[in-house]
């Protein structure tokens, strides 16, 4: 239909294409031929030279996707501010991969651990999760809200920003690093596995479909392991924005707690340093907090061990060694 809702072309193109088809588009029909206009810069070498054959800096396209795959140089893209004049390179390319493989890796571990996990008999409701899976939860809501927002504005750096964050920091560096000990040694079906499984799911779920614009091969790999409904992960919508009700309470309380684990993390790497410990799981901890901390450890104790790692967490009234936010105490574990 009349206007398209975009023209895409190159940055030389706003005395050129853009110009052109918008006067003679207001001339005969009255309005613009486009909703919104996309454009941009053009592809430079490593050191920002314009790429020429005389020159020999010239990058192949064809060469790239034969050595790396079409989904890295698709990832590369949309990591770049294409606004302007992008770089590319052998090392950038590098770079990329190591966030191809994190991703990639991220979706090996989730579907190794759904295995033996159905969605409709054993996902286990939000209101009956456990409060990290709760968290887990929220983020997973917050990263794909804001996705779909980038994705609104043709934001696709953004995208690959957000990605990362939520693939190397909420996922890999806590979530994943803890449940492990759930997911293969709790009672195959226990509610608190099958509460982390069912986390699993969605983020699987949900990260497939956001990404499948920029990793359309990766992703159409991994949906014919989760069993989709349609022939094609492409079929499919893209997720919807699920409102929890006590969301901002969620987020505020974690935020709170890893202001706690940064203490924490701190205390056992100085324990580390002295030799009392070796791994994190020799290490029985003492903390001492007042006011909010205090009351977010109280409504966490429960789970406290798995969250640091640790073998044992005991809340004290006693003041400790003063971190940055809490009182912490590391001794060796005796069990």
């Amino acid at each position: 239909p009349y206007p398209a809702d975009v023209y895409f072309e190159g940055c030389d193109q706003y005395r050129g294409w853009f110009n052109s088809s918008l006067i003679t588009g207001v001339a005969v029909y009255g309005k613009a031929p486009y909703k919104a206009v996309v454009s941009h810069g053009f592809t430079m070498d490593g050191n920002g030279n314009k790429m020429s054959k005389s020159l020999g800096n010239t990058i192949d396209p064809i060469k790239l996707f034969q050595l790396h795959g079409a989904d890295i140089v698709r990832l590369w893209v949309a990591s770049t501010d294409y606004t302007e004049d992008v770089r590319i390179s052998e090392d950038i390319i590098k770079q990329v991969k190591e966030s191809y493989r994190k991703i990639r890796n991220t979706y090996k571990f989730l579907l190794g651990n759904l295995s033996d996990f159905d969605i409709e008999k054993n996902a286990v409701p939000f209101e009956e999760m456990l409060p990290y899976d709760k968290y887990m939860m929220t983020k997973l809501n917050v990263y794909t809200r804001d996705v779909l927002e980038a994705y609104e504005k043709f934001g696709y750096q953004e995208v690959y920003k957000l990605t990362n964050n939520f693939v190397s920091f909420d996922l890999s560096n806590f979530y994943l690093d803890f449940t492990k000990d759930i997911l293969y040694i709790e009672k195959e079906d226990s509610k608190e596995r099958r509460s982390v499984q069912t986390v699993l799911y969605n983020v699987l779920s949900n990260l497939i479909r956001l990404l499948a614009p920029i990793l359309p091969y990766t992703s159409e790999e991994v949906y014919g392991y989760v069993g989709g409904k349609e022939e094609s992960v492409h079929l499919e919508r893209m997720p919807e924005v699920v409102s929890y009700g006590d969301e901002e309470k969620i987020l505020k309380d974690f935020s709170l707690f890893f202001d706690v684990k940064e203490d924490v993390n701190k205390a056992l790497e100085d324990a580390r340093n002295e030799k009392t410990i070796g791994s994190s799981l020799e290490a029985e901890i003492f903390i001492h907090a007042e006011g909010e901390y205090s009351r977010v450890l109280s409504d966490l104790s429960d789970y406290l061990h798995q969250l640091f790692i640790v073998s044992g967490v005991t809340l004290v009234d006693k003041e400790l060694p003063m971190m940055s936010k809490v009182g912490v105490k590391v001794v060796k574990s005796e069990g």
